[in-house]
């Protein structure tokens, strides 16, 4: 079960932290297509350290 706080590896290929771990943020209720918001430590070309996920795009990490 993904909950607030877990470490989750990306699996989503295109994402700039594919296979990277990150922290999950907020879970959002019902409707939002991607309700998963993960935090990186380390930032992309855009300098940001946040993306937004689908559930089966995560995976908890160990």
């Amino acid at each position: 079960m993904i909950e607030k706080g877990a470490k989750v590896r990306i699996l989503r290929k295109e994402s700039y932290w594919y296979n990277d771990v990150g922290t999950v943020a907020v879970i959002e209720q019902a409707t939002s297509n991607y309700p998963v918001l993960v935090r990186f430590i380390k930032v992309n070309y855009s300098g940001t350290n946040t993306a937004n996920f689908k559930l089966e795009e995560l995976v908890l990490a160990e």
